[in-house]
């Protein structure tokens, strides 16, 4: 995630760079096993010079319960990003909150 990374969360809340971290260093190893992403339906959304928006449908598993949401990420390329690649916007959607 590069500096000024903000994400859009799923119920439209705006989180910084800070925030995202935050979160999954919290919730590391909190799920006893019990935890699963998958995504699919990849594709390119737009593309122009070293920027590329990724569109994509990602499924979550969590303790029994489902989700899955329609996201969309800007990535632009950096020579001092891992592999070269630098995060720098995510939008979710719902497409179906957790169930349980």
């Amino acid at each position: 995630m590069g500096e000024g990374f903000q994400m859009v969360a799923p119920d439209g809340q705006v989180l910084d760079r800070d925030a995202v971290l935050d979160h999954v260093r919290a919730s590391r190893a909190t799920s006893d096993g019990d935890f699963s992403i998958s995504i699919e339906d990849i594709r390119a959304g737009w593309q122009a010079g070293d920027t590329i928006v990724v569109c994509y449908i990602e499924t979550q598993q969590r303790a029994g319960k489902h989700s899955r949401r329609r996201s969309s990420a800007v990535f632009t390329t950096s020579s001092s990003a891992p592999n070269g690649v630098e995060w720098r916007h995510l939008h979710e959607t719902w497409l179906q909150m957790p169930e349980g």
